[in-house]
């Protein structure tokens, strides 16, 4: 099943270079100058006034989009694996509290009383 995993996985990748390759070539201009996209607050960095080619724009959403999930799934197992420790504390706790009551000794100076030993049936 990871092998499949694994194919599938170059696969989509070998497509996805695929198709930005073919995403640059098709989109130029008239001259022979490819087309740029402008990203707001990107503009105003060095080297990217005039903007980026179509496959780098595809590339950094893609990349930070990934950037953004890994951080937000780092979140999430952060949060199970401290809920898990809190409740592998009370079930240790509760454990602690059966076995101290099963040890607990029995008071042996009981004594029991039949009442019913002197009726008949």
């Amino acid at each position: 099943m990871k092998l499949i995993k694994y194919i599938l996985f170059i696969i989509i990748l070998i497509a996805s270079v695929v198709f930005i390759k073919e995403l640059d070539s098709i989109n130029v201009l008239n001259d022979g100058t490819p087309i740029k996209v402008k990203i707001p607050y990107l503009t105003t960095a060095i080297g990217f006034e005039d903007g980026l080619k179509t496959w780098q724009a595809i590339i950094f959403t893609l990349s930070i989009g990934v950037f953004i999930g890994f951080i937000i799934a780092l979140i999430q197992i952060i949060s199970q694996k401290a809920e898990m420790i809190s409740l592998k504390s009370n079930l240790r706790k509760a454990n602690d509290e059966l076995d101290i009551l099963r040890n607990q000794n029995l008071d042996d100076d009981l004594e029991l009383v039949d009442e019913n030993i002197d009726d008949e049936l």
